[in-house]
């Protein structure tokens, strides 16, 4: 059978089809592309702040640890030869700061003055480990290389060295936190764990596990792995790579100056993407009947005249380029039937242009306060600035919102940012664009306005969020900063100086608003 047997229906009909499928198909890959790209990135960028979250916390914890044992050697360096003062002081240290699982006191020559608990070392025992071999040779303050101590541990040793008045060297006060128990870093990382199957890990400057969430690693050499090696030449970041398991993650990472050691928070690869069929499919279903309506029409359409219909099914074609709907609303329609297949086709594509555009919002919203994220930011101040649109920035930072979600829970937590955001849409006016940075922190953008009206606005959403009773949390505070963007002025810088008002407010008491001079 030759192409001159078929009728002309026939052939028009099977011709549509094929079209309709090419483009619908190309279609939908374009619109898989754009949202797994939308995907991986928001992954990526989530596992980088989560790893540098993670990362300060430790540091800040290293610090603190260290002060702790300076303050300590204040109180000792005098009477160093009391030994009831001594063993009272081990015991205070361990006890206060839970992060030390033990507490060593020892004189210059490496013996034990006091310990606490006192079970894992008697008083005048040598120690022999090599962070307490490298304190003593140092003779600085110090936080060791992992190491396997007497007892089978695996530590870290934090020390101070204890000198007199006279600049003598009397030996030094150490803290060992145990890395195979669930200690400080675990209580850390768990502190801000995301409940989507991000995994996080800590490695020392020798790739060995500080923290694994499966213990029987903790200790182990991690293999091959580029997040641990930009880690050990000191960058922070993220990407895409494969683990040392084989296992495709999408990685971000972060370092801890102070001693060498890195943060890597990571995501199975397969698990980011996993929701992006089920969306393609909503996407189908809703454009389904539309589709078959067109189907529909040409088949009616090809018992009539072929040339409007070769004009039409030649733009049905091209439906995915932008100049298409132009193109068909050119077409002579000059009867009934061929007007009828014009419209349905320009239906049809202003239907796909709205889900793509669904598509793009998603990509531009925060799924938890439906406020603009930060994507839907950077496109929105690059036709402000290029339209030298003056606007004040009103940047604003939940009080104390970690201690609402180490006491009521990541739930109450992601009501309370809810709440606030829609306290924030309460009080913006027509034409105000709302923002959640990240975390607990939102930005409320003001075109063509004043520091002045930008203050009482931001004032006017302080004492509402003030008043507003929040369940389980009750009442929360916020702190505000206000700064103004010239037309045609570095953003970025406006948005740092309101930044830095916003910091000044919390250190100023927190529940306050502070505006840049007028």
């Amino acid at each position: 059978m030759t192409f001159k047997h078929i009728d002309l229906r026939t052939l028009i009909l099977l011709f549509a089809l094929v079209t309709a499928g090419v483009t619908l198909a190309n279609s939908f890959y374009a619109a898989r592309q754009v949202q797994h790209q939308v995907l991986v990135e928001n992954a990526l960028e989530a596992n980088r702040a989560y790893a540098a979250k993670v990362a300060s916390s430790i540091e800040a914890f290293l610090l603190s640890a260290q002060q702790q044992l300076a303050y300590s050697v204040d109180r000792m360096n005098v009477d160093f030869d009391d030994p009831d003062l001594l063993h009272a002081e081990a015991r205070r240290i361990q006890e206060q700061d839970q992060g030390f699982n033990a507490i060593t006191i020892v004189d210059a020559e490496g013996h034990v003055l006091a310990a606490w608990p006192p079970s894992l070392l008697r008083d005048g025992q040598a120690l022999t480990s090599s962070g307490a071999e490298h304190a003593l040779n140092t003779r600085v303050p110090l936080i060791s290389d992992a190491y396997t101590s007497s007892a089978g541990n695996l530590v870290v040793f934090i020390s101070h060295p204890v000198f007199d008045a006279q600049k003598r060297y009397l030996g030094f006060v150490g803290g060992a936190v145990y890395l195979r128990e669930k200690g400080i870093l675990h209580t850390l990382i768990s502190n801000h764990f995301y409940r989507d199957g991000t995994l996080s890990y800590v490695v020392d400057n020798n790739r060995r596990l500080l923290y694994h969430p499966q213990f029987d690693r903790v200790g182990s050499v991690v293999g091959a792995n580029p997040a641990v090696d930009a880690l050990l030449a000191g960058d922070s970041g993220a990407m895409q790579l494969t683990n040392s398991q084989g296992v495709e993650m999408l990685a971000g990472f972060a370092n801890i100056p102070l001693t060498g050691w890195g943060v890597v928070s990571q995501k199975p690869y397969r698990d980011t993407v996993a929701p992006l069929d089920s969306l393609m499919w909503q996407m189908l279903y809703r454009t389904a009947p539309v589709g078959l309506l067109i189907l529909l029409g040409i088949w009616w359409m090809t018992r009539l005249i072929t040339r409007p219909l070769r004009q039409l099914a030649d733009s049905a074609n091209a439906m995915e380029a932008t100049s298409s709907p132009e193109r068909i609303d050119k077409v002579r329609a000059w009867y009934f039937e061929a007007d009828h297949i014009k419209r349905a086709l320009l239906r049809g594509i202003g239907l796909m242009q709205e889900r793509m555009g669904w598509l793009n919002l998603q990509a531009q919203t925060d799924p938890l306060t439906g406020l603009f994220n930060r994507r839907a930011l950077g496109e929105a101040t690059a036709v402000m600035t290029e339209q030298q649109q003056p606007l004040a920035l009103v940047t604003l930072d939940a009080d104390h919102f970690k201690s609402i979600n180490d006491t009521y829970g990541h739930d109450a937590g992601d009501e309370v940012l809810a709440r606030l955001a829609g306290l924030l849409r309460q009080c913006s006016r027509d034409g105000d664009l709302a923002f959640r940075l990240g975390g607990e922190e939102f930005l409320l953008l003001l075109p063509d306005t004043s520091v002045a009206d930008a203050s009482e606005v931001a004032e006017r959403l302080r004492r509402l969020v003030e008043l507003t009773r929040i369940e389980p949390v009750g009442h929360v505070t916020v702190s505000l900063g206000v700064a103004r963007c010239p037309g045609g002025g570095d953003f970025a810088e406006a948005l740092k100086r309101a930044d830095e008002l916003m910091y000044q407010a919390k250190q100023a008491g927190r529940n306050r608003v502070l505006s840049e001079p007028l």
